[in-house]
């Protein structure tokens, strides 16, 4: 397996109809990817599903490895929407939190995720690389923006510690608690959107009780 190029540079050109393809080689890989894991989707197969051919999907990508990656950045970006400082102003610390977390939530029990999960973990025993190319564009990438936003509620002083980044993971623990368990082997957990916010505003308040100034 190739490594993937961290300073990869795709050429989206300005054109619309450039970025619609774009979009549409990516929710063709998300699909794939989701549901059949890294190892057994094809850059054929990915090609197939958007409709365009595999030199076009190289010409952006030039590996399974980089297009597994802004897949993945993708979905990242998505879950850290919220990791904006002007939200500290408009909505609050709580409020954007409390957000963030009903979004981990949200995200954290669909059954593709799920799915995806199970069928990573299990290629990972084979090749750890896949798992690299996760952690390093999802989780981790997460995590620091996640820090990044908690710094600037520091510089605002709303809020307080000594590690970002510690801070970071503990909020993510004190809202996942046991769920990613019980979800991996095997059991089927749907939250209503009550029950989410019900759930987060737990977390986000226990969070708080540390970090509050």
């Amino acid at each position: 397996m190739a490594d993937t190029d961290d300073n990869l540079a795709i050429e989206r050109a300005d054109r619309p109809s450039s970025q619609r393809k774009i979009a549409k080689i990516l929710a063709a890989a998300r699909a794939e990817f989701f549901g059949n894991g890294f190892s057994a989707s094809s850059i054929e197969a990915i090609a197939a599903r958007a409709g365009v051919s595999k030199v076009t999907i190289y010409s952006w990508f030039k590996t399974k490895e980089n297009l597994f990656a802004e897949m993945v950045k993708g979905e990242c970006a998505h879950l850290s929407q919220n990791f904006v400082a002007e939200n500290l102003e408009s909505k609050g610390v709580r409020e954007v939190l409390i957000d963030t977390a009903e979004n981990m939530l949200d995200f954290l029990t669909r059954d593709e995720r799920v799915r995806f999960d199970r069928i990573l973990a299990a290629e990972v025993s084979r090749d750890p690389r896949v798992g690299k190319y996760f952690l390093d564009n999802g989780p981790r990438a997460l995590l620091q923006n996640l820090a990044t936003l908690l710094q600037s509620a520091m510089d605002q002083g709303k809020m307080q510690s000594s590690n970002p980044i510690a801070s970071a993971e503990m909020f993510v623990g004190l809202v996942k608690g046991h769920l990613d368990l019980l979800l991996r082997y095997g059991e089927t957990i749907n939250l209503t959107a009550s029950q989410r916010r019900e759930r987060a505003a737990r977390a986000v308040d226990a969070w708080m009780l540390i970090h509050q100034k």
